[in-house]
């Protein structure tokens, strides 16, 4: 993952870009869910080309607070996570309030 977001504006939209290195992934997602909560919501990731995946999930389903993690799998069905501590430890990311 290029770049790791850690904070947005409450406008602002979550852009993912992974890339996943090897064969084409089988499948590829991205789980977020609100910080402390239980239910991840998830979205499949696009392929762009090579080894390359993003996504945007808009402001109005982010909702605060929140964490999240990249879930891929290889050729192999080997799971392929980021951060590699997920599902239990996930990316943390704070929403500012926009006046």
């Amino acid at each position: 993952m290029p770049t790791v977001r850690t904070l947005l504006s409450s406008d602002e939209p979550l852009h993912v870009n992974v890339i996943i290195p090897g064969a084409p992934a089988k499948q590829a997602f991205l789980y977020w869910k609100p910080l402390g909560g239980t239910a991840f919501q998830k979205a499949a990731l696009t392929h762009v080309a090579r080894g390359v995946y993003d996504d945007t999930v808009a402001p109005d389903a982010i909702q605060g607070d929140f964490e999240y993690y990249v879930q891929a799998a290889s050729g192999a069905d080997k799971a392929l996570r980021f951060p590699a501590t997920a599902p239990e430890l996930n990316q943390t990311v704070v929403v500012r309030q926009c006046d």
